[in-house]
């Protein structure tokens, strides 16, 4: 997976000087330039956030219509349209926008009206490099092949993911600051994506079932993921390092240890936060904290899994 890079760049602007604020739109949507604008008053309001391959945009251009070109290459973008108009045209075909859509991954011309917009970017290499992780497959090429979810529970399933990631994840500092937690939301986000809209992904067949795995392929996933409980790992690198397909190597974990490989990284990354929480300073470390190193974003649901399995608050074990 892509990494966050180097922290998170959050902007917003509200403005009424169009030229201001079209400069403020061009740099958010990378390669947009804009046309003709029409509106007796400019009122623009505009968010933006990226963290690595990962961005968040919203705009609203209240009483305003307009056209313009971006290009859309190398992205994979996902609109919101909340209020207004928004249809973009690539060659023969026109998308409106709607609850979620698909944005052409090419150039493209766009025109609006009163558009309240959110759109969720990333990027197109990162999307393509965990579908192949997924599946297996280093030779396996992506291709959306509509702009619509595959169903209404899916865009359902969509929105949930892009309200967290906007509203939840992307705002939250301890969050932004794990390695471990920022890896998992580009997981999060991708995975959303890949089986929200159709594509080559979800026209793969499923893979053949293998002969039974041998407790030496768990075994090789265990101790991986012993050896990298600090490090941005997934299903995908666990199942490569147990040499199986992610499908199976559930199946595997299943059948020898009754639970999945991600039960058992979680598992094993509250043992290691229960030995930071012992080993702190309880003046200088916190609980959240110490979640978040460990790959935990909610420190109220950390708390109550981490009684379950420790029997006791982890406030209790920090000051010990």
């Amino acid at each position: 997976m892509g990494a966050m890079g180097a922290g998170v760049d959050r902007s917003s602007l509200v403005t009424r000087d169009p030229e201001q604020g079209c400069a403020a739109l061009e740099r958010a949507y990378r390669r947009l330039h804009l046309g003709r604008l029409t509106a007796e008053d400019f009122d623009l309001r505009l968010a933006t956030v990226q963290a690595g391959p990962v961005g968040v945009q919203k705009v609203r251009l209240a009483g305003l219509s307009g056209t313009g070109v971006n290009d859309g290459t190398g992205l994979i973008r996902i609109g919101h349209l909340a209020h207004g108009r928004f249809t973009v045209r690539a060659g023969a075909k026109e998308v409106a926008g709607a609850a979620a859509f698909l944005f052409p991954s090419r150039p493209y011309a766009g025109r609006w009206e009163d558009p309240e917009l959110a759109t969720v970017t990333v990027e197109e290499a990162v999307v393509l490099g965990h579908a192949r992780a997924l599946l297996g497959r280093e030779d396996f090429h992506l291709t959306f092949t509509g702009h619509c979810p595959v169903s209404p529970a899916m865009g359902t399933y969509w929105a949930r993911t892009a309200r967290h990631l906007a509203h939840e994840a992307l705002p939250n500092d301890d969050i932004m600051a794990s390695p471990i937690l920022a890896g998992e939301l580009v997981r999060t986000v991708t995975t959303a994506l890949l089986h929200t809209f159709p594509s080559t992904f979800l026209d793969q067949p499923s893979p053949a079932p293998p002969e039974p795995a041998h407790p030496a392929a768990v075994r090789r996933a265990v101790a991986f993921i012993d050896a990298h409980l600090d490090t941005d790992i997934g299903l995908a690198e666990i199942a490569a390092a147990a040499r199986l397909s992610p499908r199976w190597l559930q199946a595997a974990f299943r059948r020898h240890l009754g639970i999945t490989p991600l039960h058992c990284l979680r598992a094993a990354r509250m043992d290691a936060a229960r030995a930071d929480l012992l080993a702190a300073d309880p003046a200088v470390t916190t609980v959240a904290t110490v979640a978040a190193r460990w790959g935990f974003a909610h420190p109220g649901r950390f708390a109550t899994a981490y009684r379950q399995v420790h029997g006791e608050p982890p406030a209790a074990t920090l000051h010990r």
